[in-house]
């Protein structure tokens, strides 16, 4: 019998944005993400041909727990369409923008990608160096630009 030695990367992502006040750059913030089991079970079936739900949705939520792999929804989660996405080689990008009229009230503190069926895909909770959870405090003179990035 054959023997197959492959060695396969953990799939992987990255998760930036820049946070503006009035137009002027007031932070940036860059980290790794968890793509939960429910993005990975997406994309399983998007593989085997058994769904069209691909990513289309930046959620926001105001949790403060650390992600988990079974995690499938946000705290107080809202849902907003990605901006762009695109592929280079086997990096997948999704950009992103929450407007001044969006959102406004929260205290932001965790991110995800969600599937166009609502099925969180990956899972990012702000927080600083020290591992102190981090919100943006979001007024309509906020604007929120980012990007996800997932390595295939």
């Amino acid at each position: 019998m054959m023997e197959f030695q492959e060695h396969i990367e953990a799939l992987r992502g990255e998760f930036a944005l820049r946070v503006f006040r009035r137009g002027e750059l007031i932070e940036q913030y860059a980290d790794h993400n968890l793509i939960v089991n429910s993005g990975r079970e997406r994309l399983a079936e998007l593989a085997a041909g058994l769904s069209s739900k691909f990513i289309t949705q930046l959620g926001i939520g105001t949790g403060t727990n650390t992600e988990a792999e079974d995690d499938t929804q946000l705290e107080n989660q809202q849902l907003f369409a990605l901006s762009s996405c695109s592929t280079d080689g086997r990096d997948a990008k999704f950009d992103f923008v929450i407007t001044p009229e969006q959102a406004n009230g929260l205290k932001i503190t965790e991110f995800a990608l969600f599937c166009s069926d609502n099925t969180m895909f990956s899972h990012r909770v702000r927080k600083t160096q020290s591992g102190e959870v981090r919100g943006i405090e979001k007024e309509n003179d906020i604007q929120i630009e980012g990007y996800w990035v997932i390595h295939f």
